[in-house]
């Protein structure tokens, strides 16, 4: 499968990569960071990879995947962009929030 990764924020800057549908999320994310960035993660940093299809939004692909598994498909786009973390976790989405939320910030309690 061939996908299209974008390496600025204006996807001026691109490459074609040609990469089998089984192939690890995971381990693309370590192929891209070499060769996007020139290294793989150091301590406290992690690579969160994005797709998005021609005409879509962007969406983030779990490291648990593979690639047919993410839904990307011959020409999607992708994104590899650096996290900072303390944590060995998988860094969080932001702009994203839950519709019922535990904590009553800015809710009037009875």
């Amino acid at each position: 499968m061939i996908l299209t990764v974008i390496k600025s924020r204006q996807q001026r800057d691109w490459f074609d990569i040609d990469v089998p549908d089984d192939y690890p999320v995971i381990q693309l994310k370590e192929m891209l960071g070499m060769r996007v960035y020139g290294e793989s993660p150091q301590a406290g940093q992690q690579y969160i990879l994005e797709g998005k299809f021609p005409d879509g939004l962007w969406f983030t692909i779990r490291d648990s995947q593979d690639i047919a598994e993410a839904g990307l498909r011959e020409g999607s786009l992708i994104r590899l962009q650096r996290a900072f973390s303390t944590t060995d976790e998988e860094a969080p989405v932001y702009g994203k929030r839950s519709l019922f939320q535990n904590d009553s910030i800015g809710v009037m309690g009875d």
